[in-house]
């Protein structure tokens, strides 16, 4: 019997051994919340350093959102979605508004705007990295033939447009886009003769529009053209590095602890957003209500998690092939300073389990533009 009850007391206090930090079977489930990254490799002068290349890239993944809200299941860092579509540069549109979507860093993306700007002759009267911003200088485009393409696109478009005589010049502002490492460029064309032109203080170009949308568009179309053959051109600049504005959305929590998505554009574009991104990633779209701000999905069944308590293994594994496609509201609501914020609920209106509603708000960023 003492040899028996030896055996129990080793077996009893040989789970907690067999389990922590320093037994045979380690748990390391919860390792990666307190990973760091860690400093690149520095090569020491008189080294070619180019010879030294990632051969295996590892793409950044955002830090998880405040463990704290996941006291016993530690939250998986966000999903890294794929598309075909998001790399490539491509022009948006909405309304008589278009950009260029970049899926580059404004850093590598402001060095390609000033090199097509050089290669076609074109002076800088105005250049603020901080802002983004380049200004060309006034040109006389008249009826000659040109050689480059910026002059030669605002001549076929004056012409069009039976417009003659005034000065020319383009504004063009570099920010950064909807998604981690993304850009985007927007073009005004002026003229003088045109219209009056705005003043020759930096202005914002979200609230003034082109003399000429054609020839916004056309010089949008050719400078699109130019930096997608460059794409794989990674020259950074330095000088861009505190571009203005950050990211124009990101991950956040509500006062409750709850995920929302942040989304800092007006009102039209918030919703614009949102469908075009429900859209690419292949969700149905049930109801949409633009004035209500409230879009009825269905959620497809391979982006579902488990709701409410966690799943045990057993659970997960009796369970396989049983889950069903799922309704969800997502609303798209005002915020501060003209932001929206954009939350996922069920399709009563009640609140999700955190981590599932995280899920649908990084798969919707990760297919914005």
């Amino acid at each position: 019997m003492r040899r028996i009850g030896w055996l129990v007391l080793l077996l009893v206090s040989g789970c907690s051994w067999f389990s922590d930090d320093k037994g045979v079977f380690v748990d390391r489930s919860k390792d990666y919340l307190e990973a760091t990254q860690e400093p690149p490799l520095v090569i020491p002068g008189g080294l070619d350093a180019g010879r030294v290349q990632e051969t295996a890239p590892i793409p950044e993944i955002p830090t998880p959102l405040e463990p704290e809200y996941y006291p016993d299941q530690p939250p998986r860092p966000d999903a890294i979605h794929g598309s075909d579509s998001r790399d490539e540069v491509r022009i948006q549109r909405l309304g008589n508004r278009s950009w260029l979507a970049i899926p580059e860093d404004p850093t590598t993306v402001w060095p390609k705007v000033k090199q097509f700007l050089a290669e076609n002759g074109v002076g800088l009267a105005r250049e603020l990295p901080s802002e983004g911003r380049l200004d060309s200088v006034w040109m006389d485009i008249g009826n000659e033939q040109y050689r480059d393409v910026i002059r030669l696109t605002i001549r076929d478009a004056k012409d069009a447009a039976q417009m003659t005589g005034g000065r020319d010049r383009i504004r063009i502002r570099v920010e950064p886009g909807l998604r981690e490492r993304s850009s985007e460029v927007h073009v005004r064309y002026e003229n003088d003769a045109f219209s009056p032109p705005a003043p020759d203080t930096l202005v914002d170009l979200a609230s003034s529009t082109s003399h000429l949308l054609p020839a916004e568009q056309s010089l949008l179309n050719e400078l699109g053209a130019y930096i997608a053959a460059r794409v794989s051109e990674q020259t950074v600049s330095m000088v861009a590095q505190d571009m203005a504005g950050g990211v124009k959305s990101f991950i956040d929590r509500d006062a409750e602890g709850d995920p929302v998505l942040r989304l800092l554009v007006d009102k039209q574009r918030s919703w614009a957003t949102i469908g075009q991104s429900l859209s690419r990633a292949n969700i149905e779209i049930v109801e949409d209500d633009e004035a209500a701000g409230r879009y009825v999905i269905r959620v497809p069944e391979d982006l579902q998690v488990d709701e409410g308590e966690k799943k045990g293994f057993f659970r997960k594994l009796f369970s396989f092939g049983r889950n069903k496609v799922q309704t969800l509201q997502v609303r798209i609501q005002p915020g501060e300073e003209g932001s929206h914020v954009v939350t996922v609920l069920a399709e009563d209106g009640s609140e999700l389990d955190r981590e599932f509603a995280q899920d649908v708000l990084v798969l919707l960023r990760e297919y914005s533009s």
